[in-house]
């Protein structure tokens, strides 16, 4: 399988001290994103120095540029993207539930996947609630963007936070995959909560045994409280990597009974 990490959790941390968590961890392809640095450490901007500055720093600790997420700043972000040698563009927005909101992200999407493959990159649209807080709405919405770059960053725990089953989400969405972030969510007073993946509701047995046998893209752990994250990103690599083996074990068994046959 093939591991990467959100870096939405360690967005206080330095770009050095991430490298070198990931790599300790054993993830060698890495997740980045644009944004205000002043506010959040780890954000890259499109500073021409701080690219070059970044882009040694991961090479002296021997990690690659996998994903990076955009800002609507992208025009000038997204050649910075593959300059650093990555292969996948993030975008993830709250986007108003609505028929006008549809079609002017439609025009969006197209947009930025234009601009994308122009640079040979992949576009992923993380579902984060919205208008696309449901599988179905996602599927409609990538089908109508229609570009062959033009994915979805699949996140069961957002959908579950946005009141839609993650198992029936993936449903919908399953032949658009091109990326995932892998978190939990718990209830707490009846209000959901993003927490560990050994923490939370989610099934995610269920999750992998329909995803894996069509999907074999990067596993994206994403642990997104700052205050643990050395800790919940640990405990979640263990977890996920725990689930997988039991999955994969499981799908073997089926395969010989079915040979057996």
């Amino acid at each position: 399988m093939k591991f990467t990490s959100s870096p939405w959790g360690f967005r206080f941390w330095d770009f050095e001290r991430y490298c070198k968590f990931m790599k300790k961890i054993g993830i060698n392809d890495i997740c980045i994103h644009f944004g205000d640095s002043n506010k959040f450490p780890l954000a890259f901007s499109t500073d021409k120095n701080l690219i070059e500055k970044n882009k040694k720093i991961a090479e002296n600790n021997g990690v690659k540029f996998l994903e990076a997420s955009i800002t609507y700043n992208y025009k000038e972000e997204i050649p910075f993207i593959t300059y650093l040698g990555a292969k996948y563009v993030r975008l993830c927005d709250i986007w108003e539930d609505s028929e006008e909101s549809f079609k002017r992200v439609v025009n969006l999407l197209k947009e930025i996947g234009q601009i994308a493959n122009d640079y040979n990159l992949i576009l992923i649209v993380e579902n984060h609630g919205g208008l696309m807080k449901e599988g179905r709405k996602c599927k409609k919405l990538i089908e109508e963007v229609g570009r062959e770059n033009v994915k979805i960053n699949y996140d069961p725990a957002n959908f579950l936070y946005y009141g839609e089953d993650p198992l029936i989400a993936l449903d919908y969405i399953l032949p658009y995959i091109g990326f995932t972030h892998f978190k939990n969510v718990k209830y707490e007073n009846g209000k959901p909560k993003y927490c560990r993946l050994s923490e939370g509701v989610i099934d995610y047995k269920k999750i992998f045994e329909k995803l894996l046998p069509s999907y074999n893209g990067y596993i994206g752990l994403e642990y997104e409280e700052p205050k643990d994250v050395e800790e919940g990103t640990i405990d979640d690599f263990e977890y996920i990597k725990k689930i997988l083996k039991e999955v994969m074990e499981y799908e073997g068994e089926l395969k010989n009974v079915e040979k057996k046959k």
